[in-house]
């Protein structure tokens, strides 16, 4: 059984090698310049995703807090996190 469980796992890794081997030129033919393209396309829809969580979560501070002290450093740290994002997205969205 134990030859069995072997010979299955050498299988399926020798099946995962040759479809990473297929896949390796596929995802190369589209050029460097497209990729990185989608790379910062990618990368600023996430940016600009994390910016909307952020200034939802900014407003949910009244809810969570009740000390004016506690509901203004809550805002300002979801503040300070949503203008990092938003540097982010900016830095994407460039050239």
């Amino acid at each position: 059984m134990a030859d069995e469980e072997w010979t299955r796992r050498s299988v399926i890794r020798g099946l995962a090698t040759a479809a990473m081997v297929v896949a390796l030129p596929l995802a190369a033919s589209g050029g460097p310049a497209a990729t990185s393209r989608q790379d910062r396309e990618a990368r600023r829809r996430w940016a600009l995703a994390r910016m909307d969580e952020m200034a939802q979560e900014r407003l949910r501070c009244h809810e969570r807090f009740r000390a004016p002290r506690e509901v203004r450093d809550c805002q300002a740290e979801f503040e300070r996190r949503h203008r990092a994002f938003n540097e982010i997205y900016l830095e994407a969205s460039r050239e």
